[in-house]
């Protein structure tokens, strides 16, 4: 069952804040919080109370689950990588293909809600302190706030690069020139925070799900920012060691610490978040979503957009915009377990706009098959929207952190055998063979976690990201390209444009024109 709780994020989703006053804020660009005077408090002395802190928590949440956000754009869009092609021929222009400039809408709206949740963890911050409260609690709030500002920050300088670095509320409608801060400090104020919040934000075990922010998510996702660290553009190696000690800390908990494991079932973890029940052994962290989006929960498109193409609503209602690489498909062996369920194995038989069967492919069409990791058929809310599910985001999954201690571990130490167990780890669960003899060298390793990263964790959004901290991102997908070109099947190749579009000016985006021309202390991104 949810846990319907009254203002904290749960399960049961990111509450809408249609009705919530405090945090009225339009939707214009992220000069919104960098030139306007803050709307969005409307008594001087809000904070009175601990509902009032929680509410006000639950909307620096909330912009996760926005279209713009998780719920859509930043999964589907905006990380296409060499896992998954935008299937639609029509479409010649746009993010997913890499045909886009500065008027990006897509961009400037994730641009936007990154700033609005840091202004909202800004004003929070500053006003927390005032109200009468459990320590404890308090402190747990003020630890996630952090947390939050700290990870919007990290997805604005892993995509943009150098950004404007707002820790205090906006004082003023004059305050439009903020300069954007060097990447490097804005990694280190992003690493500091995170490391605060962990000291001050409850154990995963005091939530029993994985919707809020707890220690387990803070000490995994500063193992992936130091990972970035170590990695392209900084090249910092020294924040190998770092990356080590964070995932180690959920590795080999101690202190009684929780314990995270693999479920045994690779497909429960999504059925899971389809069918809104809890995993915490593996799920750390997940965006909310919950409903149809007709009541007073927030439903994303998790599934509606990526998924199996279906017409039918009864069935769940897809538009499988993602189509799985043949490259993706052709790296698993026949008996990972993965393989057919992140690939469908079947389509849906349309005819005349109703759900009449379902089909296998033949064994031969392996370039027409949807991304399939996120199905509808597993919901269980009812009615279900058309366009619209209760299917939760995954951020952060303990299989994740095993890949990551694997690869700072082989950084740091070699290939050890800490390291090939925990990359085993993966491999086992899904009925992989055992690789680990062939791994004698720290090279041969590092190819392998690459690999693994590749198979486990296609279409959460993570792998342009990993390309590009490799610095294989641009190579990878313009070989891509060029081999859909050239080899695949007459009906998919138009599904190369986005391999043969990229270029070095895709490992950033552009700043949005909209900021650009209000703010005079930002520059354009290289190539842009």
């Amino acid at each position: 069952m949810k846990n319907h709780l009254k203002y904290i994020i749960s399960k049961s989703g990111f509450r809408r804040l249609v009705a919530f006053g405090l945090f009225a804020i339009t939707t214009q660009g992220c000069s919104s919080f960098l030139d306007k005077e803050p709307t969005f408090i409307v008594k001087e002395n809000y904070f009175n109370n601990e509902n009032d802190v929680n509410m006000a928590l639950t909307g620096i949440y909330d912009v996760m689950g926005r279209e713009q956000f998780y719920g859509s754009s930043l999964p589907v869009y905006l990380s296409i990588a060499d896992d998954g092609a935008y299937y639609r021929t029509a479409y010649t222009s746009g993010p997913a293909v890499y045909v886009f400039n500065a008027s990006e809408p897509l961009v400037e709206q994730l641009w936007q809600y990154l700033y609005q949740g840091i202004e909202r963890a800004n004003v929070f911050l500053s006003r927390v302190d005032e109200v009468s409260m459990s320590e404890t609690d308090k402190n747990d709030a003020i630890g996630q706030a952090k947390f939050l500002r700290a990870y919007y920050y990290f997805l604005l300088v892993s995509n943009w690069g150098d950004v404007p670095l707002k820790t205090v509320p906006t004082p003023s409608v004059n305050t439009v020139d903020v300069p954007a801060t060097p990447q490097k400090d804005v990694y280190n104020f992003v690493v500091k925070e995170m490391e605060e919040a962990e000291g001050m934000v409850k154990p995963i075990t005091a939530y029993g799900h994985a919707g809020r922010v707890s220690k387990s998510a803070v000490r995994g996702i500063l193992a992936r920012v130091y990972l970035k660290m170590a990695g392209a553009p900084l090249k910092d190696v020294s924040k190998y060691a770092d990356a080590l000690k964070w995932a180690e800390k959920l590795v080999h908990p101690s202190n009684g610490d929780y314990q995270h494991a693999l479920v045994s079932d690779y497909s429960k973890v999504f059925k899971d978040m389809a069918g809104d029940k809890y995993n915490i052994k593996e799920s750390i962290w997940e965006v909310e979503f919950y409903g149809n989006n007709f009541t007073d929960f927030e439903a994303g498109r998790v599934g509606n957009l990526q998924g199996i193409q279906c017409n039918d609503e009864s069935k769940g209602f897809s538009y499988g915009f993602v189509v799985a690489t043949k490259k993706l498909y052709e790296s698993y062996e026949n008996s990972d377990e993965r393989r057919d369920w992140n690939i469908a194995t079947y389509k849906y038989v349309h005819v005349n706009n109703v759900v009449t069967d379902s089909t296998f492919y033949p064994n031969t069409d392996i370039e027409n098959r949807m991304a399939a990791k996120f199905r509808r058929g597993y919901e269980t809310y009812r009615p279900r929207n058309k366009n619209y599910t209760p299917i939760n985001f995954p951020v952060l999954r303990y299989s994740d952190v095993l890949l990551m201690y694997a690869e700072a571990e082989n950084e740091v130490n070699g290939a050890t055998l800490n390291a090939k167990n925990a990359l085993k780890e993966v491999r086992d669960r899904v009925h992989a063979s055992d690789i680990s003899a062939t791994l004698v060298t720290p090279d041969d390793l590092k190819k392998a976690i690459k690999e693994e990263r590749f198979r486990e964790l296609c279409f959460e959004g993570l792998r342009k990201y990993d390309l590009i901290r490799w610095g294989e991102f641009v190579d990878t997908m313009n070989k891509l390209g060029s081999d859909i070109r050239t080899s695949g099947m007459a009906n998919i190749k138009y599904t190369a444009l986005a391999g043969e579009k990229v270029t070095t000016r895709n490992n950033l985006l552009p700043i949005p024109l909209s900021e650009i021309s209000l703010n005079g202390g930002v520059h354009q991104n290289e190539g842009w």
